[in-house]
């Protein structure tokens, strides 16, 4: 059997597609995370309305539609990710993306809190697919590192600057006529405008591009040729053994994912639960009326606007290293930002926790949104870009553990965030959340001091290795 492969220039390989229908699923994939991280925090501006319209009893009811969709993202991954990698990207897209705009409807149109927070369960699984397959989209198609860089670094913006809109235009919906079901009808409208071009986006996963290459060759008559991927077992005990269990071993065997994973975790958690705490500040101590009150988060998505400015000045400090003939390590290209940001974060946290008193100005507490918007953002782009980099073809599996273990605690803070400030006061809340992420600070440090070593103990990545040898 002769194992085939694309030789340099194939039109079938997805590098070499034009520019024009790689910007296209590019500008598509964003389009799609942005919807699934706006629907992520959609009623965090509307939950005092439900509560009094659905006669829901308990507050901590209603902070569940953030938290149980939130909890999909820690399904969906599971499957959606490892499926692209066997079956390929577009029909698992398709199919996710149709599953949380039908759930999506669903949520407009809920009759009690009980039908909500189901809904908003389903739809959130469906919703995992964009945040979890993109990743991987991008490694597909875009062979040089600094323009994928790019691209992911608009990904991780988005997936702060979405939930940060849903409580201002909650906020002013909800005084509306159409109530709270209007943020909703919102939603379907952009999510059934994303859906469209979603569906005219071609597969882009090489292994199963090669392999419809090769069933094409047999049936002209070269019975010779085979596919890469036939090589492995491609049934439904090994899809279900070894495919879907790829996240999990990714997150427990590879020191990469799993400090990762930690890490964006902690500021995930920390981001999510400021949904619940931003009113704590803005309403109880400054008295910022309905509406208003979502304002303070537009200061948490210009940190990201700052975040995506500071990887595009990176990118072209190292093109002219590169261009000098200095060797940039994967290392070098995509952390030394996160050492920056890590501080930046911590510092965020603090500033806001001890400047949020009834004797300082609003805006003390509201300026500290941007260097916690540009430390969130920029540890999120740096260690996407690491881990996509790494992994490559394995990306959206190992994206996928990322993405499961962060929206776990993003789905649990927000539960216990009003005990906590409410407990501990706005000052020392915040602090703690600062001291645990000022422990993670270590680790873009470790991973650009034993990079090397951690690649030679990797077994994703040497497997890859070998793989680029066939």
């Amino acid at each position: 059997k002769r194992v085939i492969s694309f030789e340099p220039g194939d039109p079938e390989n997805p590098h070499n597609w034009s520019m024009g229908r790689k910007w296209f699923i590019t500008i598509t994939a964003i389009a799609a995370v942005t919807n699934s991280t706006f629907a992520s925090s959609l009623p965090s501006g509307v939950m005092g309305t439900i509560q009094k319209n659905l006669n829901v009893p308990h507050e901590e009811l209603t902070i569940l539609t953030i938290s149980l969709f939130l909890l999909g993202y820690v399904i969906g991954p599971i499957g959606f990710a490892p499926f692209s990698e066997f079956y390929g990207r577009r029909w698992v897209s398709i199919i996710a993306f149709a599953w949380f705009v039908i759930f999506t409807i669903c949520c407009a149109f809920a009759p009690n809190i009980g039908a909500l927070l189901a809904f908003r369960f389903l739809a959130g699984v469906g919703a995992s697919a964009p945040m979890s397959v993109t990743g991987g989209t991008f490694a597909d198609i875009w062979p040089d590192p600094v323009i994928r860089g790019r691209n992911m670094a608009i990904f991780s913006a988005v997936t702060m600057v979405g939930p940060t809109l849903s409580p201002v235009i909650g906020g002013f919906i909800q005084q509306t006529r159409l109530g709270w079901r209007g943020i909703f009808y919102i939603d379907i409208a952009i999510a059934g405008l994303s859906f469209i071009p979603l569906c005219l986006c071609p597969e882009t996963f090489q292994p199963v591009l090669l392999l419809r290459k090769a069933k094409r060759l047999r049936a002209e008559g070269e019975t010779d040729v085979i596919a890469p991927i036939e090589l492995e077992d491609r049934s439904i005990k090994t899809a279900l053994a070894t495919t879907l269990s790829r996240p999990f071993r990714m997150f427990f065997k590879e020191s990469i994912v799993l400090l990762v994973s930690m890490y964006l975790s902690i500021i995930y958690g920390t981001f999510y639960l400021f949904f619940q705490s931003y009113p704590l500040i803005y309403v109880n101590i400054y008295h910022f009326r309905a509406g208003i009150s979502g304002l303070p988060f537009i200061a948490v998505g210009c940190g990201a606007i700052f975040s995506y400015i500071s990887v595009i000045l990176w990118d072209g400090h190292i093109r002219k290293q590169a261009a000098k003939g200095v060797l940039i390590t994967t290392e070098m290209r995509r952390l030394p930002l996160a050492c920056v940001a890590g501080p930046v974060f911590v510092i965020s946290m603090f500033w806001q926790g001890w400047s949020a008193r009834a004797d300082v100005h609003w805006s003390a507490s509201v300026i500290a949104g941007v260097p916690f918007g540009f430390g969130f953002s920029t540890l999120f782009i740096c260690f996407l870009n690491y881990v996509t980099d790494f992994y490559e073809i394995y990306a959206a599996s190992a994206l996928a553990a990322c993405s499961m273990s962060r929206s776990l605690f993003g789905a649990s803070f927000p539960l216990f965030a009003k005990h906590m400030y409410n407990g501990l006061g706005v000052a020392w809340a915040s602090s703690l959340l600062g001291f645990v992420a000022l422990l993670m600070c270590a680790s873009p440090f470790a991973f650009m001091r034993y990079g090397d070593w951690v690649r030679q103990k990797s077994q994703f990545y040497q497997f890859l290795q070998e793989r680029k040898q066939l």
